[in-house]
């Protein structure tokens, strides 16, 4: 998180525009990093983008200044990306929904607000690229209970998507969703060692039945100890 914090102060005082967190490390506008599966966040790379940005002066500023193989690179082993809003493939409404957090100042510069995608729109530009590294993200999310699945599936249908881009990105929320399921339903059955065996106690209660009563004891007068006078 503290990478990420960096490279969005040196944003700022590249560019005087509020920037926007579009790649995987945008889920951490939404959770702590230790909420979060390792992989979600290991990206050496950030993804910056900037909403009022049509010619992309402002993205190739970050990426000429603090991107790939620059001076920030070689010094912090991490560096941002600038790029533009429509590289990714998003939902209809997704301006409207960016997570905003102030970034705390550090010792490469003063306090800066920040957006970060929404976590479900984060996962419908996952869905459309579709990568080997995209798809591993949006399945540990899922598997962690991080995403709501039906609020994919509703961003997916108002996303302009091919038609093969489409079929594939249904068909693995369809295999995490049963896949959730199916994690459910087997917590739920799971067997409770602890718990008491109901046929156990049936045989039990029979071989009792079938056991033969105890002979009776002899009647012994009671012993007296030695009386203390």
């Amino acid at each position: 998180r503290e990478q990420v914090a960096e490279v969005l102060r040196a944003a700022s005082q590249l560019v005087d525009d509020r920037p926007l967190v579009m790649g995987s490390q945008a889920i951490l506008g939404t959770y702590e990093e230790d909420a979060l599966p390792p992989s979600a966040t290991m990206s050496m790379e950030v993804d910056v983008a900037f909403l009022d940005d049509r010619a992309r002066v402002k993205a190739d500023l970050v990426t000429g200044a603090i991107g790939e193989d620059s001076s920030f690179h070689q010094l912090r082993g991490y560096y941002a990306e600038g790029i533009h809003v429509d590289s990714a493939t998003l939902p209809a409404g997704w301006r409207d929904r960016p997570i905003t957090q102030h970034v705390p100042a550090g010792p490469n510069g003063p306090g800066v607000l920040a957006s970060f995608l929404e976590r479900h729109d984060l996962v419908v530009a996952k869905l459309a690229a579709f990568r080997e590294k995209d798809v591993r993200f949006v399945a540990e999310l899922a598997t962690a209970g991080l995403i709501d699945l039906q609020i994919a599936r509703e961003r997916l249908d108002n996303t302009a998507l091919h038609p093969v881009a489409r079929q594939r990105a249904e068909g693995l929320l369809e295999t995490l969703g049963n896949r959730t399921t199916k994690h459910r339903v087997e917590t739920h059955d799971a067997i409770d060692f602890d718990a008491p065996d109901p046929q156990t106690d049936v045989d039990r209660r029979r071989a009792s039945r079938r056991r033969p009563p105890d002979p009776p004891v002899p009647h012994e007068p009671p012993s007296h100890g030695p009386s203390i006078n």
